[in-house]
């Protein structure tokens, strides 16, 4: 319950945070602010490649939609990111069109942007959201294995330094993780398992190619670990969210207001 407290804490102080900044200036501000709201629209592809190392991996295209909307020092950004992948184990074979949906909110505040000679650096606070479809079934040495749904909600603290028009370079660092497995879904026995995690980190550096229209391509490569969740005992076993990496990589294509 601490934990729960400090979370919810800490969410509350950094959201109070971010509002302040955006509305605690004067009327003149407050035009000038609203003359530069703006939305910028993107799509991306690329290729994702999840690892659980020694035990399982997905891997396969992906397509994205971007939004970002700069107001002031504020910038709300959200990526929704869908992908088919193929599954493959060592233990129970593989399994084709896994569907996999991963979606990112941020909101960050520039604390460097009165330094025009230097990198801008921006923070903040971020969720994440997690879903694959594994239910099916596998063959592997004659055995049938039946898979489940999977699905995470993850509150982290983004950082990004950027060169404007010429690279981001981002990093984060997971504050809390609620990982649910649907075990349900492969014995009437079992029930959902809820893990929680603590320890995660990703880096992700973005490169800038303006065009001449105002259109910007923008490729990026994208690292993400997490660590190994905490215990929870179901029918007499402990069961546990192993350690995982994964890597994207591919290409933003974002559209200015014409």
């Amino acid at each position: 319950m601490t934990r729960i407290n400090l979370f919810l804490g800490l969410v509350s102080v950094c959201l109070c945070f971010l509002a302040s900044s955006a509305f605690s200036q004067d009327a003149p501000e407050q035009q000038e602010a609203s003359d530069v709201q703006r939305f910028h629209w993107g799509v991306s592809g690329g290729l994702n490649r999840y690892q659980e190392p020694g035990l399982m991996q997905l891997q396969g295209p992906e397509m994205g939609v971007h939004v970002t909307r700069t107001w002031s020092s504020i910038q709300w950004e959200g990526d929704v990111l869908l992908g088919q992948q193929k599954y493959t184990s060592r233990d129970s074979g593989g399994m084709t069109g896994i569907t996999n949906l991963e979606t990112r909110w941020r909101g960050l505040i520039s604390l460097a942007e009165d330094l025009p000679d230097h990198p801008d650096f921006l923070t903040g606070l971020a969720i994440h959201t997690l879903w694959n479809d594994l239910r099916g079934t596998t063959t592997f040495n004659q055995t049938t294995y039946a898979g489940y749904e999977r699905s995470a909600v993850q509150l982290w603290l983004p950082m990004r330094w950027s060169h404007t028009g010429v690279w981001d370079l981002d990093a984060g660092l997971l504050i809390y993780g609620r990982h649910t497995s649907k075990l349900s879904q492969v014995n009437s026995h079992f029930t959902d398992l809820v893990n929680t995690q603590h320890a995660g980190q990703y880096v992700q550096a973005t490169f800038h190619w303006a065009w001449n229209d105002g259109d910007t391509l923008k490729p990026f490569i994208r690292y993400t670990h997490l660590g190994k969740s905490n215990s929870v005992v179901m029918n007499g076993s402990t069961w546990t969210e192993p350690a995982s990496q994964r890597w994207q990589i591919g290409a933003l294509w974002e559209f200015h207001p014409r």
